[in-house]
């Protein structure tokens, strides 16, 4: 089906006359005055044109189109009004940042133009949307696995750390998530060139001297300079480098939080970590309860075979031969060649010792 517009009015009688000229050209829905409307939107959706009169009664069409702006910015945003004086227009533009300012009455031919540029405009915005959430993300993804097969111990923390950084900014309502999913994956690409003994030393939460803290700060300033070479990833190096910084926004506090977190489950489990975390000053309380949620209520343990294992999981100890010889480090996410790797692995003489301890969140398990 084609994508759907939203035409809103407080006369209903107008918004029959529309649908009567527009249903033929466009998939069409109406509402009659604001609150009908973010209704729809909800109900009904989703909309990529939505089309309001300025003039209503208890909402008017700038707050109206401010607050559909608010539910889904992509949303392309039209208004109509027999008022076109300077405020209103100006208004309009600042408050609801909207596309088309058409005045009434407006002709079908005008209304049907602005309504097909609407949806043009829509399937561009949507489409750069769907290449940087899905595309980029994607092929992040893919690095950082490759990255967490040479180094386990740094790379091997990233699936995990998205995991935890999707939820809590999920909780906290903090939006686009695939910076903040991505950020969660790269922000410790920096520590390629810290010393090896060093950087273990810091993944494993031990207390550094001066000079070796001025290192590890030099490394996530290295990640934000490799982070921000890349196209469209500015936002996301601004996140990683805001970590460190005096006022972070909520984003860089959720991948403090959750960076340190991962640092400090190498000597402590779990909800022992994050109750550590939770009497210290350096950690937004907010972001920390969250955490605590997340912990306590999405991830489930599992005890399993190599057969049993599935897409998503996180190993929560090291995988290793029979004779005690790392082959998956703790903290890496399982995907699909891994596990191909581990089947034929098992098939060898080394063998792979079971079962396999594994943690996952739990509204995967109930999909499985």
């Amino acid at each position: 089906m084609s994508a759907k517009v939203l035409l809103v009015d407080d006369d209903p009688n107008i918004l029959e006359g529309f649908k009567r000229q527009l249903r033929k050209t466009y998939n069409i829905a109406t509402a009659v005055g604001g609150a009908e409307g973010l209704t729809m939107l909800k109900s009904e959706g989703p909309f990529a044109v939505v089309v309001s009169d300025m003039q209503m009664p208890n909402m008017s069409g700038v707050e109206f189109l401010s607050k559909v702006r608010e539910q889904d910015e992509h949303i392309v945003r039209i208004m109509l009004t027999g008022n076109a004086d300077q405020k209103t227009a100006v208004d309009a533009v600042n408050e609801g940042e909207i596309f088309r300012f058409l005045n009434k009455p407006c002709p079908t031919d005008q209304l049907i133009k602005s309504i097909a540029a609407g949806l043009d405009l829509h399937r561009l915005v949507t489409a750069e949307a769907e290449l940087l959430s899905k595309t980029l993300s994607g092929s992040v993804r893919i690095l950082t696995q490759v990255l967490s097969m040479t180094m386990p111990h740094v790379f091997g923390l990233g699936q995990e750390a998205r995991n935890l950084c999707r939820e809590i900014a999920t909780r906290m309502a903090i939006e686009p998530l695939w910076q903040i999913e991505m950020a969660a994956m790269l922000m410790r690409i920096g520590c390629v060139s810290l010393p090896q003994e060093l950087l273990k030393r810091h993944l494993q939460a031990e207390t550094l001297s001066d000079s070796e803290l001025k290192l590890i700060n030099e490394a996530n300033q290295r990640s934000y300079e490799l982070v921000s070479a890349i196209p469209r990833l500015l936002e996301v190096a601004e996140m990683i480098r805001e970590q460190l910084a005096d006022h972070p926004p909520p984003s860089s506090r959720i991948l403090r939080a959750v960076s340190d977190y991962q640092r400090f489950c190498t000597s402590l489990q779990p909800l022992q970590a994050v109750k550590l975390m939770a009497k210290k000053t350096e950690y937004d309380p907010v972001v920390i309860d969250h955490l605590l949620n997340v912990i306590e209520s999405m991830f489930q343990s599992h005890s399993l075979e190599v057969s049993q294992l599935a897409e998503g999981m996180v190993f929560e100890e090291n995988v290793t031969d029979l004779d005690g010889r790392i082959l998956v480090a703790k903290g890496i996410e399982v995907h699909a060649s891994m596990i191909d790797q581990l089947l034929r692995f098992k098939k060898t003489g080394r063998g792979v010792k079971e079962p396999l301890l594994l943690r996952s969140f739990a509204q995967k398990t109930q999909q499985q």
